[in-house]
């Protein structure tokens, strides 16, 4: 990742993006999860926790993130959770969990990094029991794509996909659609269960 999108990762005001719009509008599509076990993948330094535990009401949290800076910032920083919350590092397409694992899987904009982006979803869809719930938001084709955007962050534009195709992928891996909300062509937010 570039210096610019690690700081658009930790910077003030995405922190209050999740945390004011994202967070409440996923929790409005999907509801909450109460008592559950909970797996956030691509954590960054820790925001999506606070939000699962907070505005969701999750009993434990696992999370895990490419980058050990983040890695190491989110166990800093979610250390009052103290054995509520588990951070390591960690791939997508690797997740180090039993089939079924989960209730949920919340997917705060990480999808799109991802070249292999169905095989992530495909581990995603592994480790969530029957019925669990995807909350996701995400950054689409025509964003990542952007030419002004193309030279300042560094995604992989080969198999980009848009709303309409994460839409069509989760119906191929039998997920079932229960909301969406969608900001133009570029970022849009859903919530899916595993049928």
């Amino acid at each position: 990742m570039s210096r610019l999108e690690t700081w658009m990762r930790v910077n003030p005001v995405r922190e209050a993006v999740q945390r004011w719009y994202a967070g409440p509008l996923l929790r409005r599509l999907g509801g909450t999860v109460e008592g559950s076990r909970v797996l956030e993948i691509g954590c960054g330094h820790g925001v999506g926790v606070d939000i699962i535990l907070g505005q969701f009401g999750a009993a434990s949290v696992d999370a895990f993130d490419l980058d050990p800076d983040m890695v190491a910032r989110a166990q800093q920083r979610l250390a009052r959770h103290g054995e509520r919350v588990r951070v390591w590092e960690g791939r997508v397409t690797e997740i180090p969990e039993p089939d079924g694992a989960y209730e949920a899987v919340f997917v705060f904009g990480v999808l799109h990094h991802l070249p292999g982006w169905r095989a992530g979803l495909t581990e995603v869809r592994r480790v969530l029991k029957p019925g669990g719930r995807l909350f996701a938001e995400e950054s689409y084709a025509p964003f990542i794509t952007h030419p002004v955007w193309r030279r300042l962050l560094h995604h992989s534009q080969e198999d980009r996909f848009d709303h309409e195709a994460l839409l069509n992928e989760l119906r191929t891996q039998h997920f079932r659609l229960r909301d969406q909300r969608r900001m133009g062509g570029g970022l849009g937010w859903l919530v899916a269960d595993k049928a």
